[in-house]
């Protein structure tokens, strides 16, 4: 392919192994891990953590003694997939133009720290996630998690199923509007995995590429369930492990 591309990626379970918002406290804290669940049980999101939900138990875990450096570390060790580096690194070498985006439910704490790990600070021209930042008061180094569209906000109206304090379909259509609308790109690829990730979809056009990961995971049976009702247009690129996403990359 020719022209240019815009390769957008969730990244919980899409570009890391792992839920960032979970590996946290599953690293530091069974106890606590049990408190995000149980609040995020009752928040009626389903398998998706909300901001509000992760900043709650974040105060926990800093009013019980765990640091800055506590969850830094934790976050540094998170499993991202030699292939999947792979796949990024060799796809800008042979194609330099291609412009990646992040658009992703986790926070810029988490997702700049991981990358400043793995040396890819660089990747991503654009990061569209949660608001975080260290605070220094009444308790010293506590991660605030917020949300990107605050609660004081009105509300996006997706009916979707896109979480409330994000449309990730909005959110790429405001990407493209902003940056020469669709037409810019010969081809946009989304590589995701979970529910909120079908809205963006729906925005995309025939020849597009929706790398979807299976198996097992929501947005899979979103697409199988509802897919063809929406009107879905991609071209849909089952993944299970990240040397696909290399072997499909290397298509581009």
């Amino acid at each position: 392919m020719t022209g240019k591309q815009l390769v957008v990626f969730d990244f919980d379970w899409s570009f890391v192994d792992q839920d960032t918002d979970r590996w946290v406290f599953e690293v530091l804290s069974t106890k606590h891990r049990r408190l995000l669940q149980d609040r995020k049980s009752g928040g009626g999101t389903g398998i998706q953590c909300t901001p509000d939900v992760v900043d709650q138990t974040m105060g926990d875990l800093a009013q019980a003694g765990y640091t800055k450096e506590d969850v830094l570390d934790a976050l540094r060790i998170l499993p991202l997939h030699p292939a999947m580096k792979r796949a990024v690194l060799g796809l800008k070498e042979r194609k330099p133009d291609t412009v990646f985006v992040c658009i992703s439910n986790s926070n810029q704490v988490y997702i700049q720290t991981i990358l400043e790990k793995h040396g890819l600070t660089t990747l991503f021209d654009t990061i569209i996630t949660n608001p975080a930042h260290w605070s220094t008061s009444p308790i010293p180094n506590r991660l605030h998690v917020g949300r990107r569209l605050a609660a004081s906000e009105p509300p996006h109206g997706c009916t979707i199923g896109c979480l409330a304090n994000m449309c990730k379909g909005a959110e790429l259509d405001t990407y493209l509007a902003s940056h020469g609308g669709r037409e810019s790109f010969e081809r946009i690829t989304y590589v995701g995995d979970g529910g909120n990730d079908f809205c963006p979809l729906l925005r995309m056009r025939t020849g597009d590429w929706a790398c979807v990961r299976t198996p097992g995971f929501e947005l899979e049976e979103r697409i199988k369930n509802e897919g063809e009702k929406a009107g879905l247009k991609v071209d849909v690129k089952l993944w299970d492990q990240a040397w696909r996403i290399d072997e499909y990359f290397q298509q581009l």
